[in-house]
């Protein structure tokens, strides 16, 4: 998510505002391509507690009111794509 300044210091940093919220998170190690099948476990996990998201069903495309990817490995660090972390987090309704 890009944002207007970046901060100082060493690599890549950016500096953001997060939507305030409660969201459910799952992190996820291996291949970028192997997202879908991490969301889906954390869609069943979550329909499975009962919990509902915060989504706008009339809007085309992406309807998740708030969804965030973020990618906590470097390529510079771990070249290897399947030992990538990342950590998907969804909003969930009020």
């Amino acid at each position: 998510m890009p944002v207007a300044t970046p901060t100082g210091g060493e690599g890549e940093v950016i500096s953001g505002v997060l939507p305030a919220g409660r969201y459910a998170a799952v992190t996820h190690v291996g291949h970028p391509s192997e997202l879908f099948e991490a969301t889906k476990a954390l869609l069943d996990w979550a329909a499975g507690q009962g919990l509902t998201w915060d989504m706008s069903p009339g809007e085309p495309g992406d309807r998740w009111t708030s969804r965030l990817e973020i990618y906590l490995s470097d390529p510079r660090e771990e070249p290897d794509m399947g030992k990538w972390v990342t950590q998907l987090a969804f909003r969930l309704a009020d």
